[in-house]
Parts: C-alpha cells; structure tokens; sequence
C-alpha cells in the first residue's frame, strides 16, 4: 500500500477499512502498541458483540508454529469474529506468513507489531507491496505531536496549561509515547482539583530526586562504567522506583545523541552541538553530553535505540517488575560494556 499521512493513520486507526491484515512497526515502540491496542479494539467494535481478541507471544508459536494459521483459517465454533495481536519475533514464519496471507478471505484480522524495520526488510515489503495489506509505521514524536498529546490528557482533565509551562513540559518527554502519555497522565492526576499546571507542578510530579539516581544510571552506562551502573541502579529499585521512567531516560538520551551524533557527521564540532541542546544543558551534565558523544558514533547509537526499544516493549508486554528489572540490568551492562570497549 502506499505510505500513509499522519491524519489518514489516524482515520485507519479509529475506523479500520477492509485490510486483511495490519502491519504497526517503527522506533517508538510505546507508539506501536498504543496503535495495536486502539486498532484492536476498533476491529471489535466494528465486528460487534462477535468479537474475541486474541494475543499471542514468540513463545506461543515457538511451540506451536501452526497456532498463527490455525486460528485465522478455522472458523469459530460461536461464530465470534477473532482478532490476532501477534510480536514480529524470530518464531514468526515469513514464509508461512507470506502464504496464509494470500489465502483470503480470513476468519479473523491480524495485527503484527514489530519494531523499527528497513525498507528492504521482508516482513515491511511484504506489506507495503499488497494494496489488501496496511503497514503502519510508528516514528518518535514529533515537538508538534507531543504538544497535541499533553493538549488532549490535559484537556481531558479539564486542566490548561500556559506556554512557557507547555515547552518546559514537552522537553522532559519525546522518546517513547506512551510512556509520554504516562508521564502527562500521572501529572493531570497529582494537579487534580486545579485548573492549571505550572512549572511548579511539573518539577513537582516529574522532577522529584529520583532524576538524580536515573541520571547517574544512564551517565554509568553511557561512558562505559558497568558497575557504578549497576549498582546505581540496583540501589533504585531497591528503594522502590520501577524500571519505566529509567527507561524512558535511556531512550530520551540515546534519541539526544542519536540527533548530536548526525549533527557531527555532517561536519559540526561536538562543543557547538552540545552548546546547541535545548533545554540547555549546565555544569555537570553538558560535560557528560560532550564525553558520551564523543564516544558513541550514530550507527552504534542508532543500534542502541533499537534494542532499548525492543527490550522495553518486551517486558512492557509481560508485565513482570521482577524480569523487567533483569532485562533492564542486561541492557544497561551491555551498553557500556560496548562503550568501555571502544573507550580503552
């Protein structure tokens, strides 16, 4: 299919047309499942009450590899109108995809989530070459994006919000969406009861001291110290802080230094793209930015973003605190293992 507009996404999503199978893939992997999520439930609307929503883990076809199949080609004995969320993992048979996807019509729909995927990837061509076959892509947000997303909880809120507060608001998020949206909703909540959130509030909510102990896990792991990582890390959740906002802080300075790192590229010294970072950044923290992109080359940040994506969607999905935390230590270990490598 042809590649879509942000506002007919939008439209796609809300009200879905006669595509037998959905392809949402990108970077912003909290963008992706919101997307599989909202279509999901739109699908059910429009099929009615006959409606079973069905997900499926890789592990789930890593055991049974004909479920996928099975459950889009075997009508059901109520007659209910399956819809299949399924992980675009290594157990996903392209093959196996490519055939039951040309055997329509198909006693359900397919919602396939993947992550950021090239042009020549299989799974992307596959889908943007067949008009019956919609591929979603799910990009970072946008300034203009992140502004409709605090407008639209906000408001929902019955909560406004002066501009200066609004730009203060939308540099502390950007790197994944829904936890963006996770960020905005746990700020309506904290400011309920009021009309408007200022800076105050915000710093409030979203600045607490925890900022403090995240900053020092990301600045560890991005100038190759595993375990002052670690162990900074293991302190924080020991004191009760979850893995969501650490994440959320890994993706926003990987996204920060993936922009620098290109910047360089093109031929700017890193003292001018680090004095160039908005918000501003002071003291400490601008002479971290500087060390880190001196460091840390832009495919390797590229590929860095990508695993941070796909690991957080991963644990996101299996909603287990205790393997989220596992998961977390290992990303965090090989990300400046890497770096130490290439620092020594």
């Amino acid at each position: 299919m042809v590649a879509l507009k942000a506002t007919e996404i939008k439209r796609l999503i809300e009200k879905p047309s006669s595509y037998h199978a959905y392809l949402i893939y990108g970077p912003d992997q909290g963008l992706v499942t919101e997307r599989a999520l909202k279509l999901s439930k739109a699908l059910a609307k429009k099929a009615g009450e006959t409606a079973e929503e069905i997900s499926l883990l890789n592990e789930d076809l890593a055991t049974s590899p004909e479920r996928l199949t099975l459950d889009l080609k075997t009508i059901s004995m109520f007659g209910e109108r399956k819809i299949l969320r399924v992980s675009a993992g290594k157990d996903l048979s392209l093959p196996a995809l490519e055939s039951l996807l040309k055997e329509t019509p198909l006693e359900g729909d397919l919602i396939i989530e993947a992550g950021d995927l090239k042009k020549t990837h299989r799974l992307r061509k596959l889908f943007e070459g067949d008009k019956s076959l919609a591929a979603i892509p799910c990009y970072m947000d946008s300034a203009a994006d992140l502004k409709d997303l605090v407008r639209e909880v906000l408001g929902s809120n019955n909560l406004t919000i002066d501009s200066e507060s609004e730009s203060y608001l939308i540099s502390r998020l950007g790197a994944d969406h829904a936890l963006s949206r996770g960020e905005v909703e746990k700020l309506a909540l904290y400011a309920h009861g009021k009309t408007q959130v200022t800076i105050k509030e915000i710093d409030e909510i979203l600045g607490d001291m925890s900022d403090i102990t995240i900053d020092d896990i990301i600045t560890n792991t991005l100038l190759g110290r595993p375990a002052k990582a670690l162990n900074e890390l293991r302190r924080a959740t020991a004191a009760g802080l979850n893995t969501a906002p650490i994440f959320l802080s890994l993706l926003r300075q990987l996204h920060q230094l993936h922009k620098g790192a290109l910047s360089v590229a093109a031929g700017n010294s890193i003292h001018a793209v680090t004095k160039a970072q908005r918000p501003p950044l002071y003291f400490e923290r601008r002479d971290n930015f500087s060390h880190q992109l001196n460091l840390w080359k832009e495919d390797h940040l590229a590929h860095a973003l990508s695993k941070t994506q796909t690991i957080m969607g991963t644990a996101r999905r299996r909603n287990n605190p205790e393997l989220e935390v596992a998961e977390l230590e290992q990303l965090l270990l090989t990300l400046a293992a890497f770096i130490s490598k290439r620092a020594a």
